[in-house]
């Protein structure tokens, strides 16, 4: 008895390898992408508070809002608020209108991993919607995962603190105030070559 198959060999060979644990994933992956799509196209359109930002997408604010309330907890230690009194997101929206375009789709992929990653263990929540106990707990996890993991979140870490840093209303908790130069009246010699010894 001979079957009579439509199906090109082409395709029949590219599913062998799939066991039923695999296919179920990627059922799974193919549905939350789905899923993320249909309420991108015909959910809430863009958020008051993302439009002033003019680099980084209503996602990407939200990622880095929620990761920036994690890793600087300044309520607990007296400092200025790193959302509301400190413009932080606005810092990191600036840089990333700087950043060459390559890095800048290589921090949207890091945002969107960073997004979506905790789906699978934090009961289908995505990154920005965790309490803040849950969101730091998650980002304790990376620092100490495998190595994409530890890369990601020192990345972003080092892009949120140095723009909660840079404004001058934080330095006095560092005891630093301003650049020597200004304080000790010392003349700028613009591009000058520094004297030989």
């Amino acid at each position: 008895m001979t079957q009579n198959n439509d199906i090109p060999p082409a395709l029949l060979g590219g599913l062998e390898p799939l066991s039923r644990r695999s296919l179920l994933r990627l059922a799974a992956v193919s549905g939350v992408a789905l899923t993320a799509g249909c309420a991108r196209v015909f959910g809430r359109r863009d958020a008051p508070e993302a439009l002033t930002y003019v680099n980084l997408t209503e996602d990407e604010v939200r990622v880095v809002t929620q990761f920036t309330r994690a890793v600087l907890p300044t309520s607990r230690h007296g400092l200025p608020d790193c959302i509301n009194e400190i413009p932080t997101i606005k810092n990191v929206d600036i840089m990333v209108g700087n950043m060459d375009p390559t890095q800048r789709q290589l921090l949207a992929l890091g945002l969107w991993v960073y997004e979506y990653r905790p789906m699978a263990s934090f009961k289908f929540k995505r990154f920005s919607k965790l309490n803040e106990e849950k969101a730091h707990a998650y980002v304790v996890a990376m620092q100490e995962g495998a190595f994409f993991e530890r890369g990601l979140t020192t990345t972003l870490k080092a892009l949120v603190t140095l723009n909660y840093w840079r404004d001058s209303r934080t330095w006095s908790a560092l005891d630093y105030w301003g650049p020597v130069t200004e304080r000790w009246g010392v003349r700028r010699l613009g591009n000058a070559p520094l004297p030989q010894a």
